[in-house]
């Protein structure tokens, strides 16, 4: 721990001697991912006045499949980010084809049918190749649909089947159905339950100015972290490290010291940078509220430097490692949606993503800061800390062997 704290004293030195860099360092960041993230933002960000068409093709024709497609059309009609409308399967495609909407979804034949009798209702849809952000947007309410209908068919048959049991005719018994069903969808659908849960829960739409200020913020701490340890890279020739191995000095004490001064200058740069923000901002965030982002920002950020550290254990050259390294942390930021939505990125790639300590932390900070968040998780970055932290110090100890 003594040479610990001697490295660690030492690099600090170092960057005193570099103020020109660490001006540099500080200032190039924040202009460089702040014209970045405003390109990106203007991009993506949709135009109030074109909310996303979707068709709405009843095959079915039936009173209930009518009562569906009224009622949706009725309760998109009072957003702003979405327009439902019915439309014949051959005019939804010949839309698609002059990409005047986004998608259309279907009510098959038999529908009805199928919902009173039990069987497995499915709705198809079919998006348009040109705009498969909107696509997977609708593919969200069609599946929120689904949700409701199927919780519907099930209320439906537990009264069927006890209908059943009792004199009651089947037009009767298909009359009683009938209401139950309208009384359900009037229930899920007309208290518009269905549009403002699930259509849009995209921060980067519905807070984009937040949003892209508190991503740029996390990219900009990215940098840094990366910036610093850089600078503070050894550069010793072999009779220096000869005399280093004399002295007892491991190469994991050295690695220590950066890591734990990179953190340091980064986070306090960062805790800096924060606080302007949220002034500038006006977010009410109070001290507790302080100390759980805090936490999570340095989870982030001790868990990347180890990868970064972890890339300059295992590789000699340095151009390869510093190549390499950039490479780790512009993957991670990409991932974290930090630079673009993970709204935005392909279907496949949907059910990776989460598990990216860097999407958690990033999610977790933006719940704490737009959505007022007064509960945290921390269990899943603690994990990666703890794996990161073993790993680097397995990798220097066998770095360390192989150089004797």
């Amino acid at each position: 721990m003594r040479k610990i704290l001697f490295f660690t004293t030492e690099y600090l030195k170092q960057l005193k001697k570099k103020r020109a860099t660490l001006l540099l360092l500080f200032l190039f960041p924040l202009i460089l991912i702040g014209l970045l993230v405003g390109l990106v933002a203007g991009l993506i960000i949709p135009a109030e006045d074109s909310p996303i068409r979707v068709a709405l093709v009843d095959e079915d024709q039936t009173k209930e499949s009518m009562l569906i497609s009224t009622l949706l059309t009725e309760t998109a009609n009072g957003q702003n980010t979405i327009e439902i409308f019915p439309a014949s399967a051959s005019d939804a495609k010949q839309l698609i084809e002059k990409d005047e909407i986004s998608t259309f979804f279907a009510l098959p034949k038999n529908f009805t049918d199928d919902l009173y009798e039990g069987e497995s209702v499915t709705i198809p849809i079919t998006g348009n190749p040109s705009r498969p952000i909107d696509s997977f947007i609708t593919k969200q309410l069609v599946d929120s649909l689904a949700r409701y209908i199927a919780a519907a068919q099930a209320n439906i048959l537990v009264i069927n089947d006890y209908a059943k049991e009792t004199p009651m005719s089947r037009d009767e018994r298909m009359e009683m159905m009938f209401e139950q069903f309208v009384d359900f969808t009037l229930y899920t659908l007309g208290k518009d339950k269905l549009m403002d849960e699930e259509v849009l829960k995209n921060t980067a739409t519905s807070s984009p100015i937040d949003y892209f200020v508190l991503s740029g913020w996390f990219i900009v701490i990215s940098i840094w972290l990366l910036s610093f340890y850089i600078v503070l890279a050894d550069v010793e020739s072999k009779s220096m490290a000869i005399r280093m191995k004399l002295f007892g000095v491991t190469i994991g004490q050295r690695v220590a010291g950066r890591l734990l001064v990179s953190l340091f200058v980064s986070s306090l740069l960062a805790g800096i940078t924060f606080f302007l923000l949220i002034k500038i901002l006006e977010v009410e965030f109070y001290a507790v509220d302080m100390m759980r982002f805090g936490l999570f920002t340095l989870l982030y950020a001790f868990i990347l430097l180890c990868g970064i550290a972890l890339i300059d254990a295992w590789l000699p050259s340095k151009k390869i490692v510093l190549f390499l390294q950039c490479i780790f942390v512009f993957i991670f930021v990409l991932v974290s949606g930090a630079l673009i939505p993970t709204l935005y990125f392909p279907q496949v790639f949907q059910g990776l993503i989460p598990y990216s300590f860097s999407t958690i932390a990033l999610g977790w900070m933006m719940d704490l800061v737009l959505e007022g968040r007064n509960y945290t998780n921390y269990t899943s970055l603690a994990i990666y800390s703890l794996v990161a932290i073993i790993a680097l110090w397995l990798s220097l100890g066998l770095k360390e062997r192989w150089s004797r």
